[in-house]
């Protein structure tokens, strides 16, 4: 499945109409050039990767893709790079018994943040006058000189300094009385990338989990119970197999790790006990705590991921 930037257009005006931002913040996201480029998905995080679309294989189902969303500000552009894939292994009777763990339904995504100068933007200010052109300039050595934005332009790899990551894996077993829930997730919030996207183009955001709040409502996070899993508000819904519930679980997961981050640097200590984003059923947990009748392992300390073979 094929996604368009006039789809990410329409998600952030229903972000900005469900969160009724300040005029200024409306103003700023509004001012923003949105542009979505989709790649080929070539093995996504150990997914099969074979196309963008759902491939069906014997015993499991499995989506993935890449792209790129680019911010352009009147100054300074950010892209958001995005490798995900999510899969379900579907009964079968060639099971092959096997000492590695094999979970039922996975989930992965990784967000990379890259930043450049607006080329076309700077072109255009040469035919202003000169006093602009001052204006222009000073604000761009300005963002240049930001610590946090500095990492946007010196990333760790290619696609720029990693922004956030996720990894849930789950399977349910049912016996003759309940219903077995075993949950791992790994998860991970780079608060230097998030202050570094928000301080390029999200300065008037009261704080950092604005912007990954809107970051996250994307078409690319293929969440059943977000509004931007519509490809058009008048027209039809995403199909079944782009949706993934447990993507909700990673959107949730992700965010309760940047305020437990957000608490932790404030010293608002008496909130942490009480940070509670993943709902009635998942109590936040250390890494190691359990969970309901199943183990979920990880928790907002479980800061670094690692790829399962």
């Amino acid at each position: 499945m094929k996604l368009s930037s006039s789809q990410f257009v329409d998600a952030i005006a229903r972000h900005l109409d469900g969160s009724k931002p300040d005029p200024l913040v409306k103003g700023q996201i509004n001012s923003l050039h949105v542009n979505w480029e989709q790649h080929a998905s070539n093995d996504v995080g150990g997914g099969s990767g074979d196309s963008d679309d759902a491939a069906d294989t014997s015993s499991t189902l499995t989506s993935s893709f890449r792209g790129a969303l680019t911010l352009s500000s009147e100054y300074i552009s950010v892209a958001i790079h995005v490798a995900c894939y999510w899969k379900k292994k579907l009964p079968s009777d060639n099971d092959v018994t096997s000492e590695a763990k094999i979970f039922q339904e996975e989930f992965y995504i990784k967000m990379n943040a890259c930043a450049r100068c607006c080329e076309e933007r700077q072109k255009q200010q040469e035919h202003k006058e000169l006093k602009s052109k001052k204006l222009h300039a000073g604000m761009r050595t300005r963002l240049h000189s930001d610590h946090y934005i500095k990492r946007l332009f010196h990333g760790d790899t290619e696609e720029g300094a990693t922004l956030c990551e996720a990894l849930i894996q789950q399977n349910l077993q049912t016996d003759r009385t309940c219903v077995f829930n075993e949950l791992e997730e790994r998860v991970n919030v780079e608060e230097g990338t998030l202050q570094g996207i928000k301080n390029a183009i999200f300065s008037q955001c009261e704080d950092n989990l604005d912007v990954l709040e809107l970051l996250l409502n994307m078409p690319y996070l293929p969440r059943s119970s977000s509004s931007s899993s519509s490809l058009d508000d008048d027209k039809e819904t995403m199909p079944n197999q782009w949706q993934c519930k447990l993507a909700d679980r990673a959107y949730l997961r992700l965010m309760e790790d940047a305020m437990f981050d957000a608490c932790e640097k404030e010293g608002e200590d008496e909130l942490l006990d009480d940070l509670k984003l993943s709902g009635d059923q998942h109590d936040v947990a250390k890494k190691g705590g359990k969970e309901g009748s199943g183990v979920r392992k990880g928790g907002s300390n479980a800061k670094k991921i690692r790829k399962k073979a």
